[in-house]
């Protein structure tokens, strides 16, 4: 958790630092009706079956169609998962196969809200839809194993990929058409999940730009 908390740190102090004096400089029309194009690195945090926490870095691209008070948020990014997580199986020693997991990729959507503005900060919140995708599940087979049968085989397939709701809150800062950001967001685990033992939690901060209108014969 050292990494969240520096990270947090980090994306606090870079507020501080770059806020405005007065309210009155953030112009509307940089921000309503816009379409953003963003990159964002930060920190995941994920449990694997029968596991502790655990973070990792994680980085990715995301897209944002705005209107005044709300916006449309897609996102995909990758995390660079490694963990040791297991699954049922009544052939191994203990009652479980070990799976060794490397990779997270997620695509998200949500409907955001940005309620408020205070000169170039902007508080937002959303809820949304995550997928998440494991992008190796490897079974680790014993010295003298030289198949896995079958149902663990489909078990472990099964458990490589998830859908859920997502929940997330930010806040950003915008400079005519360059913004700066830092938000968090959190997936309930489905039980049926390989990385099932506690949330997945992120951690993220970047930058978004302003491209244009998202509405035909506004300038």
């Amino acid at each position: 958790m050292r990494k969240t908390s520096l990270f947090v740190v980090a994306i606090t102090t870079a507020a501080a630092t770059l806020a405005p004096v007065s309210a009155s400089a953030q112009r509307p029309r940089d921000f309503d009706d816009s379409w953003f194009w963003g990159a964002k690195a930060g920190v995941s945090t994920y449990s694997p079956t029968l596991g502790s926490s655990q973070s990792t870095a994680t980085y990715g691209l995301e897209w944002l169609i705005t209107r005044t008070r709300g916006g449309l948020y897609v996102s995909g990014d990758e995390s660079n998962v490694s963990a040791i997580s297991a699954v049922l199986d009544p052939g191994a020693s203990g009652g479980f196969r070990s799976v060794n997991v490397h990779k997270l990729r997620r695509v998200g959507f949500a409907a955001l809200a940005f309620p408020w503005s205070f000169g170039r900060l902007r508080p937002y919140a959303g809820l949304g839809l995550m997928v998440s995708v494991i992008g190796d599940a490897t079974p680790v087979m014993g010295s003298s194993e030289t198949s896995l049968d079958a149902a663990v085989s489909q078990r472990i397939r099964e458990r490589s990929s998830q859908s859920g709701l997502l929940g997330m809150a930010g806040l950003q800062m915008q400079f005519h058409k360059l913004a700066i950001f830092g938000q968090a967001s959190v997936s309930p685990s489905s039980s049926d999940f390989l990385l099932n033992n506690s949330a997945l939690g992120f951690f993220e901060g970047g930058v978004r730009y302003n491209f244009g209108t998202s509405r035909e014969g506004l300038h």
